[in-house]
């Protein structure tokens, strides 16, 4: 695989995986705004779950950006 190809592909993950974390938010939020109570357990998980991938990503994105050694950029 050529260098291009791949940070092009890295680009095409990148807004997927935001895509995808945008989403995560969203389904977090609905569950979470839809009881005016107290958040129950269920719903400070899947909070703590939605923050969890966003910072997955953000390190899976972050690692695959670090040149491999004695390549040159």
């Amino acid at each position: 695989m050529t260098q291009q190809n791949e940070k092009g592909e890295l680009v095409e993950f990148e807004e997927k995986a935001q895509e995808f974390v945008t989403l995560t938010f969203a389904l977090c939020e609905r569950r979470i705004f839809s009881e005016e109570e107290n958040y129950t357990q269920p719903q400070e998980a899947l909070a703590a779950a939605a923050l969890s991938v966003q910072a997955s990503v953000n390190t899976f994105l972050a690692v695959s950006n670090i040149p491999e050694q004695g390549q040159n950029e």
